[in-house]
């Protein structure tokens, strides 16, 4: 098993998971997944974002000026959350089929 393609889809459906209940601006996203998994570092997240980003599944705005530099928002799109959905009951069969196993 490739345990980089396995971390790049959880990274993949915790973020698209975490956009399906706030508007969020990349580094809110960033320090959101990197206090979960400490050791992805901001870079991999970003890289993530712009996939999901032209993959279709997040598009961006820029939010209202507050004072600070202008900030760039990702919310999930339909296809967004179709492809969650996929995710997550990927996730649900292969915890399942864990469980089964005795492996928590």
């Amino acid at each position: 098993m490739d345990k980089g393609q396995m971390k790049k889809g959880v990274l993949e459906m915790s973020i698209l998971y975490t956009l399906t209940t706030d508007e969020l601006y990349g580094y809110d996203i960033m320090r959101r997944i990197t206090e979960l998994f400490p050791e992805i570092n901001e870079s991999t997240v970003y890289a993530v974002l712009r996939r999901l980003h032209a993959d279709g599944c997040t598009e961006c705005y820029v939010g209202e000026h507050s004072g600070g530099p202008k900030r760039k928002y990702y919310r999930v799109t339909p296809k967004g959350m179709e492809e969650l959905r996929k995710m997550l009951s990927e996730w649900r069969d292969i915890t399942g089929a864990m469980e089964k196993l005795g492996i928590k």
